[in-house]
């Protein structure tokens, strides 16, 4: 059985529990068309690509959106919107986590942005009396901070050298096929997590935990 030195985590659906149908829901109360092909899970306006990047910022991704949606959407009403998607932050697995910090070296690997950044950290100080989210790892590394998002290879590469970590000693857990796969050719062991409620299932399999 592979010895893992490194342990990395996406966030959504993997750490906190997301729901994509639940956002679009809430938009498209707000909006002036449908929603859904604007944003979905799996196909995405260039605007969110953009946000995840660090590209714009959150006053601009809002003023983007405004275009979709009813004249007279507040600033307000998209933040909370856009939050929505974060639907349970499992106690479970922040303790999990906390337990994991002091056996291996642990991080964060999220495609993610300014506002959810702020949304999560705010719960993490909320529910668990934290400093923020990332505080949860040894390091979070963010999409939005980084310039980078999986599944581009330039991501997983920066927190490799970033921490000098060896791949081959790397476990890595995303929900998302594709970036499992762009995480292996760099020789790291990831794996896809299909069911969010398996985690523990999966690092007992693996004898992490």
């Amino acid at each position: 059985m592979q010895e893992f030195k490194n342990l990395i985590f996406d966030i959504g659906d993997v750490i906190v529990d997301i729901d994509y149908i639940t956002t679009i829901g809430e938009f498209q109360k707000l909006s002036a068309v449908d929603f859904s092909e604007i944003v979905s899970y799996n196909k995405q306006n260039r605007i969110f690509d953009l946000f995840e990047t660090g590209k714009i910022t959150a006053q601009h991704f809002r003023n983007e959106l405004k275009q979709f949606l009813k004249a007279g959407t507040s600033d307000e009403e998209i933040t909370r919107a856009w939050n929505s998607i974060l639907i349970h932050y499992p106690e479970q697995k922040i303790s999990l986590l906390k337990e994991l910090k002091t056996r291996y070296k642990t991080f964060a690997l999220s495609n993610i942005n300014e506002i959810h950044v702020l949304s999560i950290n705010q719960a993490a100080k909320q529910k668990f009396g934290a400093d923020d989210f990332g505080s949860f790892f040894h390091h979070a590394y963010y999409s939005n901070e980084v310039g980078f998002r999986k599944p581009e290879k330039e991501i997983y590469e920066f927190v490799l050298q970033k921490e000098n970590l060896n791949a081959d000693d790397t476990f890595f857990v995303d929900d998302k096929a594709e970036n499992v796969e762009a995480a292996k050719t760099l020789g790291i062991h990831a794996y896809q997590l299909t069911d969010r409620n398996k985690l523990n299932d999966l690092l007992l399999d693996l004898k992490i935990i």
